[in-house]
């Protein structure tokens, strides 16, 4: 629908456009495509406060099995859309990093099952709430279920929508994984990842203690050699999955001019309706 609309010409500019639009978008003369990127990471977060992922040995397995890339492009399709990357800040920003890479997407199936053996895993359903309101997470979700399933991890796929899954997700007793995005954040030391009190309450004495660092340090060398030790211990203690970054697609119609600029928070300035 906003996709017409600019067709149309009743809008102008429209965000979040279906990333499966985007070569018929390129067909359009009087359309602009405009790729968001970077957007966020889509992520599954693990729930560290009830249940058997504060198993740590079971979160390895989670990550050891994964294989990022058909998760990836199940959820968007194009490779304009995605990007492997371990960090858990993006290459265009200062604070991206490479630290513990070798834990990213490892897809080791032998290894997944040897560490779901030491969990003491007996095959109980882990239950993981996704949404279709992002279709994203959705087949992300339902790839990497059928990944973890051959490994010996049940999953029980929950599909619910986007205000169930917020609501749910706010009492432990009730799921071990869910689907998300955490998008672009400017400061490392608020990054929605490293925070002990949102949904999956990863709470990790070192975690806090560089967290803390960060907030008072100011030389740009050191905050970044905090970074790198804020996401090895993310790695080493699967504080959740990530996935891959992710971009979004923005339409704009070509007489749209000016100085608005394709980004994570868009703004107009200086814009006008070419005559």
């Amino acid at each position: 629908m906003r996709l017409a609309g600019v067709e149309t010409g009743e809008y102008h500019h429209a965000m979040f456009v279906k990333q499966d639009s985007y070569d018929r978008v390129k067909a359009l003369p009087a359309l602009e495509p405009r790729i968001v990127k970077p957007r966020g990471w889509a992520v599954a977060v693990l729930n560290h406060k009830a249940g058997p992922m504060m198993q740590k040995k079971l979160r390895q397995a989670v990550q050891a099995a994964l294989d990022m890339e058909p998760i990836l492009a199940g959820g968007f399709g194009s490779r304009d859309f995605y990007r492997l990357d371990p960090g858990l800040f993006f290459p265009e920003q200062p604070w991206h990093s490479t630290a513990s890479s070798k834990l990213y997407n490892q897809h080791d199936k032998d290894k997944a099952r040897r560490l779901v053996k030491e969990a003491g895993y007996t095959g109980q359903p882990i239950r993981w709430v996704t949404t279709r309101e992002y279709e994203f997470m959705y087949k992300n979700a339902l790839v990497a279920k059928q990944q973890l399933e051959e490994v010996g991890i049940a999953v029980d796929l929950q599909v619910v929508d986007w205000a169930t899954l917020n609501h749910r997700t706010e009492k432990p007793e009730l799921w071990e994984v869910f689907s998300t995005g955490f998008v672009f954040s400017a400061d490392p030391a608020n990054h929605v990842a490293f925070r002990c009190t949102f949904q999956g309450w990863w709470c990790n004495e070192e975690k806090e203690r560089l967290l803390g660092e960060l907030q008072v340090e100011m030389d740009v060398k050191k905050r970044k050699a905090i970074v790198d030790r804020l996401q090895t211990v993310f790695y080493e203690e699967v504080g959740s999955v990530k996935l891959g970054d992710y971009f979004t697609l923005d339409v704009a119609r070509r007489d749209l001019r000016g100085e608005f600029r394709t980004a994570p928070r868009l703004y107009f300035w200086n814009s006008w309706l070419a005559k």
